[in-house]
């Protein structure tokens, strides 16, 4: 039986490339050619906030028709991110299964409250991973791959204290991680299911303001991606723009205004098993 053709989206492997160059230029800019400081933690914060983008994509099968691919460009885009690829895949798997429902989707750390507040509340991710592990859905090589990372950046951090480096590792890693961590939940987490009720069309919102655009990679359509989730990032917009009758005829939340208070939760007529399977590998 003849092989499938294979298939890419280069527009996601284009992104994945832009993160590793900007990632190790940075470095190299800073240890060769420094520019200011403040350049160096942007650039930092550019590269880790592509991050999202391009474990999502992988981890819904969307770059390639070849698993192999969509792994391997995943655990790549993870890697500035200093977070296991697997874990978080099954992680955000449980999200869409699970959507909106306390207890259960493991998004409510970040919509569950005030986003000020969001700091207080990574302490339940924690305890929502040691939960993960209990019940570890990973293969034996997933566990490898996942594991063999942390061990990899462990050991970086331990030889930049040992030969004094750490501070380099200060201002072009862990700070921009931080910066980036906060805007990434801010967009795809927390302003897309604040105040929403667990429901398949009710639960997820889309923000059609076009500035928000290109700065998010189109995931202020995020209601698209819940809905229709095999389809890539760079095609939110037109999804949207062909299915906006049937978006509204099922009440999708539309909002044109970015900053402004959000509705109360409407009262939920669809629950999430009418969503359909989550596959998992």
């Amino acid at each position: 039986m003849a092989e499938t053709a294979l298939k890419l989206d280069h527009r996601t492997l284009g992104l994945l490339g832009l993160q590793w160059t900007l990632f190790w230029g940075n470095f190299a800019l800073y240890w060769l050619f420094p520019l200011p400081l403040w350049l160096h933690v942007s650039l930092g914060v550019v590269a880790i906030h592509l991050a999202f983008t391009i474990w999502h994509e992988a981890a819904h099968g969307t770059i390639s028709n070849r698993r192999s691919i969509n792994n391997a460009a995943g655990i790549m885009g993870m890697f500035p991110y200093m977070t296991p690829y697997f874990m978080q895949r099954f992680v955000h798997l449980d999200h869409h299964k699970y959507l909106n429902e306390a207890d259960k989707d493991p998004n409510q750390v970040y919509s569950s409250g005030p986003f000020w507040q969001l700091p207080m509340r990574y302490f339940r991710a924690i305890a929502y991973a040691k939960k993960m592990l209990s019940e570890d859905p990973r293969s034996r090589a997933m566990r490898f791959s996942d594991t063999t990372l942390l061990i990899a950046i462990g050991v970086l951090f331990i030889v930049s204290l040992w030969q004094g480096f750490f501070m380099d590792l200060f201002w072009l890693w862990l700070l921009p991680l931080v910066i980036a961590k906060v805007i990434m939940d801010w967009y795809v987490n927390f302003l897309p299911h604040v105040g929403l009720p667990p429901d398949r069309f009710l639960g997820t919102r889309i923000i059609d303001v076009p500035f928000l655009t290109p700065w998010v990679l189109c995931h202020n359509y995020h209601a698209v991606h819940h809905l229709w989730p095999s389809i890539p990032w760079h095609s939110y917009i037109a999804r949207y723009r062909d299915r906006i009758d049937y978006l509204n005829e099922h009440r999708v939340p539309i909002e044109t205004r970015l900053w402004t208070r959000r509705p109360s939760p409407p009262v939920a007529v669809h629950s999430n098993r009418d969503a359909g399977p989550i596959g998992r590998e």
